[in-house]
């Protein structure tokens, strides 16, 4: 497949700091990618990521039992440093009251929360990051967790197709409910080309399964898709969800 490695791993991975309803994983659309490059899950941290000049925006929004039948949160995120030469580091800032958060009055920007993860490229078309998301909290009915996470991931190039392999280990929103200690996640992404990738994942409580698109080459918006809680875990139903994300490279 024609994919431009060293631009997706710089690029794609950016990772706008959201908040998903039902308190899944916050800083977790990975909405925005850019110059037509599909995002490889919803709400999974990945081990690749932005270094400079990497900005991008998005929204999230998915159905379930609150105010006006559906929830959401937008975010911003930006790239420092080098991950190639050395380590980057992705910064999102994210709001988790778009609509009201869950039913509790707030109103936009009134609730939110900052993501943080350094990052490097491996030889072997690998990555490797740690961070932690739900930090720096806001807000007086604010639903974060504070957790800190490690994730690893490689990118495949299997001919007529390519795939993403992304696993991590994280606390709190990774975790069961009440439980201690750490859990597994991970992700697993197929790319039919750069722009069309279907994908599924576990969060450590929820699973997770969709499809992006990046419609234009040349332009960097993405939209992702996904049904979420599958599995329907904690006597909550599955939901639909979805993100839509800008990105752009101003290097």
């Amino acid at each position: 497949m024609n994919f431009n490695k060293k631009f997706f791993f710089a690029a794609s991975a950016l990772m706008v700091a959201s908040t998903p309803a039902l308190a899944q994983v916050e800083s977790a659309s990975q909405a925005a990618t850019f110059k037509g490059v599909a995002a490889a899950g919803l709400q999974v941290p990945m081990a690749f990521g932005a270094s400079w000049g990497g900005v991008g925006v998005g929204i999230y929004g998915t159905t379930c039992d609150c105010q006006d039948d559906i929830d959401g949160s937008a975010g911003i995120a930006f790239g420092l440093g080098d991950a190639d030469k050395y380590v980057g580091l992705e910064v999102g800032v994210g709001s988790s009251s778009l609509f009201g958060d869950q039913g509790s009055g707030d109103s936009f920007g009134e609730v939110g929360a900052v993501g943080l993860k350094l990052h490097t490229n491996l030889p072997g078309d690998a990555a490797f990051a740690v961070g932690v998301i739900g930090t720096g909290r806001w807000g007086d009915n604010n639903p974060n967790r504070s957790s800190v996470y490690a994730a690893a991931a490689k990118f495949f190039d299997l001919g007529p197709v390519s795939s993403i392999v992304n696993i991590g280990i994280g606390d709190n929103q990774f975790n069961e409910p009440g439980d201690t200690g750490a859990n597994v996640f991970g992700s697993a992404a197929l790319y039919f080309s750069p722009q069309i990738s279907v994908f599924a994942e576990h969060t450590g409580r929820f699973t997770n399964a969709g499809a992006s698109f990046a419609p234009f080459k040349s332009l960097g918006l993405t939209i992702t898709l996904a049904g979420t809680n599958l599995g329907e875990r904690y006597g909550a139903d599955a939901e639909f969800a979805g993100t839509i994300g800008y990105g752009f490279n101003f290097k």
